[in-house]
């Protein structure tokens, strides 16, 4: 039981977040990087904040920010099975991978608006 506190363990390093563009054929960039057109679903990492741009020629560009949030329960967790005698590394791997931290978002929905 105190083994499944680990947050890295219960919901791992990445979340998966889904975009949706409403405005057919445009192109989804998650930090820089090509995801595809219209749709995409990727793992993220939970370390850092991540910057999805949504782009299509003629339209206004849209770019969403996804921030990391830490989850204090996940923390306070750690900090017990440190106490308790299981060691620091629980604090250490969970802090890492940012398994503690969830986005603020998960699903993403954008209709890009036309250049003026």
């Amino acid at each position: 039981m105190l083994f499944s506190s680990c947050s890295t363990i219960i919901q791992g390093s990445r979340q998966q977040v889904t975009i949706q563009s409403l405005t057919k054929d445009s192109k989804i960039y998650v930090d820089g990087d090509d995801k595809g057109k219209d749709n995409a679903s990727v793992r993220l990492k939970r370390n850092r904040n991540h910057a999805i741009a949504i782009k299509k020629e003629g339209y206004e560009t849209k770019i969403i920010n996804i921030e990391k949030h830490t989850q204090a329960g996940y923390v306070v967790a750690d900090v017990l099975l440190a106490l308790t005698g299981y060691g620091l590394a629980w604090i250490i791997v969970d802090a890492a991978t940012g398994s503690w931290n969830k986005f603020d978002q998960d699903a993403i929905s954008v209709e890009l608006e036309k250049s003026k």
